[in-house]
């Protein structure tokens, strides 16, 4: 429906001659209306667009008619057809759907009302209706409604293909899917082998009932397989005990499945499980390197004697950073430097784990007595922008690399990603402080950007005042160069005045909260941690009362008011209760004391990147390198003196005897700048 009329959605005519005298009157109200819409100022739209949204909720539909139609020049004026389409969708006519889905067919939420009204076209029977405006899409409901719909109008083109593509999956599927199937089933697509290939599949997601159901269709040879396969996994120390079952591609692969189940219980029975069964079954050098990898990780997990000569049989062409994690922490545990430069002897197999590799084959090299060849790695790796390059650099005594390369700012193409319907809708949702559906569409508007337009489209965000897109935006680009755009400074009283009133570092507060929450205010984790600090309400609600902070709410966390005293309040307890050391209390703010108590050496101490490394959370091990360099940033941000990151990673102590740890620590700090010329 054109929109230069008022659409008939707004309205509800009870016959003809309304119809007539509505249509006079939508003339002359749009005569009158023209000149005004276009006059108006963008304050007044935003302000007839909340007046027009509010008449919606309240199902004041005169008046949301009346204002939308002064609004069709603002951006946000696809929102208030879409809004009230999908509130009022079964009295909207087809047409007016399918003229507002081709209208605004990039808007984020376009899908949701087309899947809404497929639905509702489900539930009438309009099978035609819904094939014609039907998309591709990941629901699986949807694509067996799809199904029904081309049963229901003979569309037998591809049919069976098409339903056994949806039927080859580890997952149960809805009843939705039913009627489909069954003409599959009856079909000659449906084979043994597609059948067996979908048990395989539900194995892998431990679907062990939708196995028993899949396997009645099976022949019995395939029967007697599946009923091995599901024992297996119950008890895989029992049923891999010569296990009667010859030599094939399918039973190695039930095999290979109970040793690695058997490998969670006990890692030194299922290593000699599969000593046993080489012996009559052909493993592939694929298998083989499946289970040494799984058995290495597992065994490192569990801290287990056989980790370090597990480890070192995965062969380097599949070290990946999980595994080159597992080899650091088991060589770190076991103080084995040796073994540490054999393993990170060479390049690194993947660039991601590139500068951690050298970092620590230059550590090795140093425990080991190579100083001169650590201190040309150190010497290298200084140059970069890293948590790993800044430890380097203290090693070796030279000045940080900050690298900050900002690209010139492009007015021209400033303007070009102004005039985008994506971006004019973004910046009207922030104008509006609407959060999500601010969010949404400037994703919507970057996933059709190239790199360069996605590093000025974080510029001009940054002009806007809406940093916490520039961050983001430049981290999609990949563009880590601008320093001033990935780390602002914001919140700058605030954060000022609660690292002197905590008289802690202020430019570790900055680097907490930029990795916390790259500074959302109203952000909330899927955890329910809130806002700047994500703070959780429980400790929010206890660090309030401790600090007597009156007047607390939950809600309040998402303001920085509220947030940054309890936040910082939070950091200092954690600092105290860890006698300073800011590596800790940095774990503790992410894991929670308790746990960094758990992860503490029983006796003497450990050197605060050795302790970092073998931080048993993953989240936590990369939060607290993570924190420790963008403080280093802010350093450097704020226009200070840039502290060592050394000077902020104190040496990690036992919490028992914590006298004799003192003496011992003391010992290796002296000792520790031995090799530094």
């Amino acid at each position: 429906m054109a929109d230069s009329r008022i659409s008939s959605a707004f309205f509800h005519i009870a016959n003809k001659r309304q119809q007539a005298l509505l249509l006079l009157l939508i003339f002359i109200i749009s005569l009158a209306a023209t000149a005004p819409v276009f006059a108006k100022s963008i304050e007044l739209q935003r302000k007839d667009y909340l007046a027009a949204k509010k008449a919606l909720e309240t199902k004041q539909y005169k008046t949301f008619g009346k204002i939308a139609n002064t609004l069709k020049d603002y951006p946000l004026y696809p929102y208030l057809r879409y809004n009230y389409i999908l509130k009022r969708l079964w009295k909207i006519d087809d047409a007016e759907i399918i003229d507002f889905l081709k209208r605004y067919s990039d808007l984020p939420v376009a899908n949701y009302l087309r899947t809404s009204w497929l639905k509702l076209l489900i539930k009438r029977g309009h099978w035609q209706t819904f094939l014609d405006n039907y998309l591709p899409q990941s629901n699986v409901k949807m694509q067996c409604y799809q199904l029904q719909a081309r049963m229901k109008t003979n569309n037998d083109v591809f049919f069976l293909e098409d339903t056994r593509s949806i039927w080859l999956t580890g997952k149960s599927l809805p009843s939705q899917c039913d009627t489909a199937f069954e003409r599959l089933y009856k079909s000659d697509l449906m084979t043994n082998e597609l059948v067996w290939e979908r048990v395989r599949l539900s194995m892998q997601n431990n679907q062990l009932s939708l196995v028993s159901y899949l396997s009645r269709r099976l022949d019995d040879e395939h029967k007697k397989l599946a009923k091995k396969w599901i024992a297996i996994h119950h008890n895989p120390y029992k049923h891999t005990n010569k296990p009667k079952l010859e030599d094939s591609v399918i039973t190695r692969e039930i095999l290979v499945h109970g040793i690695l189940r058997l490998a969670r219980q006990d890692v030194a029975k299922a290593v000699k499980r599969l000593d046993a069964l080489k012996d009559n079954y052909a493993f592939t050098s694929g298998e083989i390197a499946e289970i040494e990898r799984t058995l290495a990780i597992r065994a490192s997990k569990n801290k287990s004697k056989l980790a370090a000569k597990l480890l070192d049989q995965i062969d380097n062409y599949h070290v990946d950073d999980q595994v080159f994690h597992y080899r650091l922490r088991t060589a770190l545990a076991n103080e084995d430097w040796p073994l540490l430069k054999k393993w990170t002897t060479g390049d690194a197999p993947v660039i991601e784990i590139e500068l951690r590799w050298r970092y620590w084959h230059a550590r090795a090299l140093e425990e080991t007595g190579e100083i001169e060849k650590a201190n040309e790695i150190f010497t290298e790796l200084a140059k970069e922008r890293d948590y790993y390059g800044f430890l380097a650099a203290d090693k070796v005594n030279v000045s940080y690399h900050m690298n900050h390369y900002p690209l010139p700012e492009n007015k021209e193409e400033f303007a070009r990603i102004e005039s985008l319907p994506a971006i004019k809708r973004a910046y009207e949702f922030y104008k509006l402080n609407t959060g999500y559906p601010a969010r949404r569409e400037w994703y919507h508007a970057l996933s059709k950007m190239t790199t360069y337009q996605m590093q000025m489209a974080a510029a001009l965000v940054s002009q806007w005042g809406w940093h916490d897109r520039a961050i983001f935006t430049m981290n999609k680009a990949k563009a880590y160069d601008n320093l001033v755009l990935r780390f602002p400074i914001l919140f700058d009283e605030l954060f000022d005045k609660y690292a002197k009133k905590r008289k802690i570092d202020r430019s570790w507060i900055y680097g907490l909260a930029r990795a916390e929450s790259a500074f959302i205010e109203d952000v909330k984790s899927p955890a329910g941690a809130l806002g700047l600090m994500q703070v959780m309400p429980k400790t929010g609600a206890a660090t309030a009362k401790r600090i007597g902070l009156k007047s607390f709410k939950t809600y309040k966390l998402t303001q920085a008011k509220t947030n940054i005293p309890i936040g910082t309040a939070y950091m200092k307890q954690m600092l105290d209760k860890f006698k300073g050391n800011i590596v800790l209390a940095t774990a503790s703010y992410n894991a929670g004391p308790h746990r960094v108590n758990k992860w503490l050496p029983k006796q003497g101490c450990v050197e605060p990147d050795v302790w970092i490394e073998q931080i048993p959370f993953n989240e936590t091990r990369k939060y607290v390198r993570r924190v420790l360099y963008f403080a280093n940033i802010y350093d450097w941000r704020l226009g200070g003196k840039i502290k060592p990151i050394k000077d902020r990673m104190p040496l990690v102590t036992s919490k028992k005897n914590q006298k004799i740890a003192n003496l011992s620590c003391t010992a290796i700090k002296i000792s520790d700048n031995r090799h530094i010329n």
